[in-house]
């Protein structure tokens, strides 16, 4: 500090008791303040310096020079830095006036990356040598190593997809379901594997957004009990799925947001039956067969080759970042077509990429069985056929014991009359009504509807039915694989109201098939014109589902035509109903 610019309040002394000045008292007195000119003690006061705040750590992003990853050069953190179509390795990187540094190996899980200092092969050249280190290490079938091995390229362009697919692998013990994820530790792009990991740590890991990694999980078996992991993997398939933190500050709280979205794989020995979970995975079941070579006996060779990979496929990121991913048309949609489309993008215009269309569509068909032989499945069915069989569709309700006893017949199901309310069935064991019921409101949006009708006695019966509507029973049977038949209205006859309002008593619940003979063709087409060769008209108990022998379709048959003649034919409730009204009038 120079003689003219110092000032009494720059001393050290200036107002501090005992500390020596000689104008202390003209000081305390006003006659000196602190901007006169200092004394010959003058004893300047020591300044507060600013501690300089840290760089902020990155893993990638992209500077002004271009996009950069970090690396360890020498065994040092270092950028690896793209300009154009070269590299160079920088201590630093500095983005809109903002200095970053690499993170120190001892901040993440994985192994650091390396310079790869040779030209990056084409994207075809490159699958095949992360395709042959998975051939030579898993013994599993060919379109599974085809999967794993695009995963793997996949986990390089994350930023660039909408969901991504998870993989789950699972076996008995020495299936090489460890080997699977130890492979995709050394491949995938910046992995985190262990061993039950929480959840706080999944999307704490993932924190970074410039750097989507991956979760590699094994001995996952109990996470159906973990509820926030579960909802983590649930919701982070898709790009944008976030975990809101509320965090508290001395004086306010904050609210942060952790991504969760990356790819994940994960290994058990046994699949957790969470619906939601489930349908986010490709499935791989293992069994212990026999690689080219054993984890157990990886060499320092073979450690060296897999760096090298990884390396080479770190710089293919950095080149292939303005890469758009192509549009394969596909035929599929929802689930499945969010799992198998970023393998088809990434896979498209690979010499494997015909086989993993095939593949995805033998998947597509698997996936449609498996959807059509769960119990919804056979109720869409059981509600499709029944509205097609209708002769139009003016009346849109469907009586609950016809849908209950065609349903039987689907499953091949058993009713005891001491509980008519239970179906016992090979395959979905036991099946209650309420239980049918509930599927179809949740599944079908069916609304309950409670009808009044006269029975064959004249007496007023209240049965239940439901209403569908039909759009929406087109799109959910279309789900489901069947097809809707739109029918033209016709003119509403006494017949006709009864045959779509045909109600079953609903005590009569046996569905065991009764075999008659029929009568032959024109005896039955005369006794609809000619109803003096009618005896009587009874109703059937128990009703079956079987073919009405007049109309000769498929339905709920109701009542028993008898002839004088001793011979009989079942009818379905529109043919027997006005057969019984005509026998009726000539009795009368």
């Amino acid at each position: 500090m120079t003689e003219e610019r110092k000032r009494c309040g720059d001393c050290a002394r200036f107002k501090v008791p005992e500390s020596g000045c000689t104008y202390a008292k003209d000081i305390r007195e006003g006659i000196i303040n602190a901007n006169d000119q200092a004394c010959d003690d003058f004893y300047p006061a020591k300044t507060k310096t600013t501690k300089e705040q840290p760089s902020p750590h990155k893993s990638c992003g992209v500077s002004d020079l271009g996009p950069y990853e970090a690396i360890c050069q020498d065994a040092k953190p270092a950028f690896l830095i793209r300009n154009g179509e070269s590299f160079s390795i920088v201590e630093s990187v500095t983005c809109q006036g903002k200095t970053f540094v690499p993170k120190n190996p001892s901040q993440y899980p994985y192994e650091p990356y390396g310079y790869y200092e040779h030209a990056v092969p084409n994207r075809e050249d490159l699958f095949w040598p992360v395709r042959n280190e998975i051939h030579r290490f898993i013994d599993v079938e060919p379109i599974w190593k085809d999967i794993l091995s695009a995963c793997v390229l996949l986990s390089y362009q994350q930023d660039k997809l909408l969901t991504t697919p998870y993989i789950y692998v699972y076996g008995d013990n020495e299936s090489g379901k460890s080997t699977i994820l130890q492979l995709l530790k050394f491949l995938c792009y910046r992995p985190m594997y262990g061993v039950t990991i929480p959840a706080a740590d999944i999307y704490g890991y993932l924190e970074d957004s410039d750097a989507i990694g991956c979760i590699l999980e094994d001995e996952v078996q109990g996470i159906d009990k973990d509820t926030d992991k579960i909802k983590i993997y649930k919701a982070g398939y898709k790009q944008g799925a976030v975990v809101p933190r509320t965090i508290l500050l001395q004086h306010d709280r904050i609210i942060k947001y952790y991504n969760t979205f990356c790819f994940k794989a994960c290994a058990s020995e046994q699949i957790p039956q969470v619906k939601g979970f489930r349908e986010r995975f490709i499935e791989i079941a293992m069994t212990e067969g026999f690689p080219e070579q054993e984890w157990s006996d990886i060499t320092e060779d073979d450690l060296k080759r897999l760096r090298n990979l990884r390396n080479m496929l770190l710089k293919w990121r950095m080149l292939s970042r303005d890469w758009q991913l192509p549009q394969p048309p596909l035929d599929m949609r929802g689930r499945l077509k969010e799992l198998w489309k970023p393998i088809l993008q990434v896979t498209h215009g690979l010499t494997v990429y015909d086989g993993l269309v095939r593949f995805v569509e033998e998947q597509k068909n698997e996936r449609l069985s498996v959807k059509q032989n769960t119990l919804e499945g056979h109720i869409v069915k059981v509600v499709t056929e029944l509205h097609n069989q209708a002769k139009d569709n003016s009346i849109p309700y469907i009586p609950f014991q016809t849908i209950w006893l065609e349903l039987a017949y689907d499953l091949d199901g058993k009713i005891d009359e001491k509980k008519p309310h239970v179906m016992d069935t090979s395959e979905f064991f036991q099946v209650t009504k309420n239980k049918v019921g509930y599927r179809l409101r949740e599944v079908l949006s069916g609304r309950t509807k409670v009808l009044r009708e006269k029975g064959p006695d004249g007496n007023w019966v209240s049965t239940k039915a439901y209403e569908f509507d039909q759009n929406k029973l087109r799109r959910i049977a279309k789900k489901y694989g069947y097809e809707l038949v739109t029918k033209l209205p016709t003119l509403p006859t006494s017949q006709g109201v009864h045959a779509s309002e045909s109600m079953e008593n609903p005590s009569q619940e046996n569905v065991e098939k009764v075999t008659h003979a029929p009568l032959e063709v024109d005896k039955l087409s005369n006794s609809v014109t000619n109803t003096r060769n009618v005896k009587a008209v009874v109703a059937l108990n128990p009703v079956y589902v079987g073919s009405c022998q007049f109309c000769g379709q498929r339905v709920t048959l109701t009542w028993q035509v008898q002839y004088f003649s001793g011979e009989w034919a079942d009818a379905c409730l529109s043919c027997g109903t006005p057969l019984l009204e005509k026998v009726k009038a000539q009795s009368e």
